[in-house]
């Protein structure tokens, strides 16, 4: 049985009180949700009040929970996501979130739950498309312009911390490969055969020997932040950055990889949506230039990393399948299994013959859930 408001009010409290070094009567404000009811929420906000030596203090906080129903996104972790805004907001050098603090322990909430501060501002929506409604829309394109060069600017500086003498080290995955590119190819190698249950996957299969044939050897090894995406980024009203958000899926790899990562979402949320993108937004080239400029170095092996980055994603899109097929929405003989926006990406740039995307899809498409079609990979 959920814990009711009332009850996860009174653990946190408690929690925070023994947890946080020199807070003193600290105070809750009750949860907004009803008496009585089940509180199941991952994500919620809490203003607290407390006492320290600097006198009475007033702030809001973000707790989230580890989901407990399914895996989005293979090796995705709470404690990782905690891991690494701890790391960075003691490193000082890139903006995320205060960090609070972490639970293990389920029997606290009911499930383990990290703690940060809560980030003012906006950031750019995929539902609805950014391209289409919402505060860029109301911006000049200078000012379109300027907003996505700071979100730039904001994640090329991942390029400069070394992971092992700043703290860093609980990225490495030995059980995956040398940390690096190797271990980036590993993990997706593992999430691949953890999903493949014996199906044929003609672009999936292409895609995977393609990234070991085509493997680059001199590559670095940098932190990574493994979502960058406009939408995990909280802007300030000026376009400055306040926050990047979202570092569940941070890994190890080649410092291009955060790049082409966001240019696959750059064009899967206009091009490939049918939509038109804000004028002033950079363009693919401008974009490759302001992150060049930012970390002061050539971007290298661009078009080997995008499929590598649409292969991820073409994860993603097997794992909903299945949870739609677990769910009794489609059933198994659904075409979408490899005829999909993302199977079409990889088939466009390993040069197969395109997938059709028939009424099967339009059915998948239309039981996704929100956190389906999240772009956490």
């Amino acid at each position: 049985m959920a814990l009711t408001a009332q009850e996860v009010q009174s653990r946190l409290r408690d929690w925070l009180e023994a947890k946080m070094d020199g807070w003193r009567d600290v105070a809750l404000t009750p949860l907004d949700v009803a008496v009585g009811s089940g509180f199941s929420a991952q994500i919620f906000f809490v203003d607290v009040t407390y006492n320290d030596t600097d006198g009475p203090q007033k702030r809001t906080l973000v707790v989230r929970r580890q989901p407990q129903d399914h895996e989005v996104v293979f090796g995705s972790s709470l404690e990782l996501q905690g891991q690494m805004i701890a790391a960075l907001d003691a490193l000082g050098t890139v903006k995320v979130p205060d960090w609070i603090g972490m639970e293990l322990d389920p029997a606290v909430l009911d499930a383990p739950f990290l703690v940060m501060g809560r980030v003012d501002g906006e950031a750019a929506t995929q539902n609805p498309n950014y391209n289409t409604v919402g505060w860029l829309v109301d911006m000049t394109p200078a000012q379109r312009l300027a907003t996505f060069k700071n979100a730039l600017n904001a994640f090329a500086g991942m390029s400069r911390i070394d992971w092992q003498s700043d703290g860093f080290g609980f990225l490495a995955r030995p059980d995956w490969g040398e940390p690096g590119l190797d271990q980036y190819l590993g993990y997706i190698e593992a999430w691949y055969e953890g999903l493949r249950k014996g199906r044929d996957l003609p672009y999936l299969d292409r895609a995977i020997a393609y990234i070991r044939e085509e493997q680059p050897s001199d590559t670095a090894v940098n932190v990574l932040w493994g979502d960058s995406t406009p939408s995990n980024v909280m802007f300030a009203a000026d376009g400055s950055v306040n926050a990047l958000i979202d570092w569940e899926l941070a890994a190890l790899g080649p410092a291009e990889l955060d790049l082409a990562w966001w240019l696959y979402f750059d064009d899967l949320f206009s091009r490939r949506f049918g939509v038109e993108r804000l004028e002033g937004l950079p363009t693919n080239d401008e974009t490759i230039a302001i992150w060049e400029a930012a970390t002061g170095k050539t971007a290298q092996h661009l078009e080997y990393y995008d499929v590598v980055v649409a292969l991820r994603m073409a994860l993603v899109a097997l794992g909903a399948f299945d949870r739609q097929v677990g769910l009794g929405n489609i059933p198994p003989e659904n075409k979408s299994l490899n005829d999909n926006f993302m199977t079409l990406y990889l088939a466009e740039r390993l040069g197969m013959e395109l997938p059709v995307l028939g009424p099967d899809f339009v059915a998948f498409m239309s039981k996704l859930t929100p956190v389906d079609n999240k772009d956490d990979a």
